[in-house]
């Protein structure tokens, strides 16, 4: 069975052909015409024009062959669109129609290739597009434009709104989301929205990356947003500049000193939130993280000068690494020199840093200047792992998923592993999510130095005014 893309393929070689062929036929068919209807025709004269229509077709040949290399449409290895032709072509496809873009994502596939080899990778991505196709065209939907927009990331269109499309998208996942390909385990996730308010080819991608990047633990994900990105985009920007942040905290107990964590959102000009979910993607693209980060620990210094309280803020790892951020961070000590050894950056990191010594050492200048420093998602995230074993730090916080399930045997036992390794390299343990009085329970009875958690005390707002003192 020939798809969409395949199909598409064949008829623009066609059409390269004709524009090979057909100048060079009628330019001969007209010189030949002129020869033969002369009163007088010699053989050299024949011979003459032979010679000149061939060189004539021979450099229009590989001119054509030449700008042809500039035409490609579709990859040579999947035979799906190209990024280019997927973007003209979904400028003119149904040009005054909603549609539906979708991007099914292949989330192990760079594993695929590092343990099963790059050509059982590419067999793995040529059988989820035959199925993506086949699937679809058993659904009626015979004309999918699809686009491999790079590695396990394949676009397609479909004609009408998400919620029309929602259906058969949940359909697909449930049948593939966790299947095998020649016996290789493939996890399939997805991502959608529609062009009700996206319009732009560019905006639309930007949009489908930033949903996947907030919505790792799910497998479908729509975007449920009525606002346009340039007006979320110019949002968050005017909340940064200006500084308007909604700051709430959460006690944490156990420790011998008090403590809180203070998370922070954007609020717009209308007063609504802006979740870290959409806002955080915006600032990475644009640069402003750190921007941004400097602005909470800069809130959380002031805030630490009213009282003893030890105060934790979440912050990215290529933050930390930075050396502007570092040298922010040691102006606001020296400044307020009585919140030394009051703040703790809690350090939060999918990837795990390519050079390691020389964040070894920014950790040590970080807590050798004054403040306290820990790892978050411990035992959820190898990386928390791998840096405690690195670098000396203060406190690691246990990944959600052991709080959700610790009232589990098995999971206790990981837990008190885990607790142990921790106390052994130096650093406190502290659990969050803690929500009723069996899990604190049990929080104590493994040792767990610090608990956090509804149940203990909610997340309180924080005047803004306090912060800005």
């Amino acid at each position: 069975m020939a798809y969409f893309t395949e199909e598409k393929e064949r008829s623009h070689r066609f059409a390269l052909a004709l524009r090979m062929g057909l100048p060079i036929f009628l330019l001969s068919g007209v010189s030949l015409f002129i020869l033969f209807s002369q009163v007088r025709t010699t053989f050299t004269s024949l011979i003459f024009l032979i010679f000149i229509l061939l060189a004539i077709a021979i450099y229009f040949l590989f001119f054509l062959i030449n700008q042809s290399t500039y035409e490609t449409i579709t990859d040579s290895k999947t035979h799906t669109f190209t990024n280019d032709y997927f973007m003209k072509f979904y400028y003119k496809w149904y040009k005054h129609q909603v549609k539906t873009i979708v991007m099914i994502s292949i989330d192990n596939l760079t594993g695929i290739n590092e343990y099963y080899g790059v050509k059982n990778g590419d067999s793995v991505l040529i059988e989820t597009l035959r199925r993506i196709n086949e699937y679809f065209t058993s659904k009626g939907i015979k004309k999918l434009p699809i686009c491999r927009y790079k590695g396990g990331d394949l676009v397609f269109i479909i004609k009408g709104k998400k919620e029309k499309n929602s259906a058969l998208i949940e359909l697909f996942l449930a049948k593939y989301k966790n299947n095998t390909i020649n016996e290789i385990e493939v996890n399939l996730s997805c991502v959608m929205l529609d062009t009700q308010n996206v319009k732009k080819y560019e905006e639309i991608i930007t949009r489908l990356y930033e949903l996947q990047y907030a919505n790792k633990n799910e497998k479908i994900v729509t975007d449920n947003e009525d606002i346009l990105p340039a007006q979320l985009e110019e949002s968050v920007l005017e909340a940064l500049e200006y500084k308007r942040f909604s700051v709430a905290m959460q006690d944490i107990f156990g420790d011998k000193e008090p403590m809180s964590e203070i998370t922070f959102k954007l609020i717009n000009k209308e007063g609504s939130l802006i979740h870290q979910s959409r806002f955080v993607p915006i600032l990475n693209r644009l640069g402003k993280m750190r921007e941004y980060e400097e602005c909470l620990l800069e809130a959380v210094v002031k805030l630490s000068t009213i009282n003893d309280e030890k105060y934790a803020i979440v912050l990215s790892g290529v933050t930390l690494r930075n050396g502007l951020f570092f040298n922010h961070a040691l102006e606001l000590l020296q400044h307020y020199p009585q919140v030394k050894n009051k703040i703790i950056l809690l350090l939060d990191e999918k990837e795990y840093s390519s050079q390691i010594k020389r964040f070894a050492e920014q950790i040590t200048q970080y807590r050798a200047v004054g403040y306290k420093i820990g790892l978050d998602k411990y035992g959820g995230n190898h990386n928390s792992l791998m840096y405690l074993k690195e670098f000396q730090v203060d406190y690691v916080r246990f990944d959600s998923l052991y709080s959700r399930h610790i009232g589990d045997e098995k999971y206790q036992n990981i837990i008190q592993g885990l607790n142990i390794t921790a106390h052994l390299c130096g650093a406190s343990t502290w659990i969050n999510m803690i929500e009723d009085a069996q899990s604190d329970l049990i929080a104590k009875r493994l040792k767990i130095n610090c608990r956090q958690g509804n149940f203990l005390g909610k997340i309180t707002p924080i005047n803004s005014k306090e912060v800005e003192q």
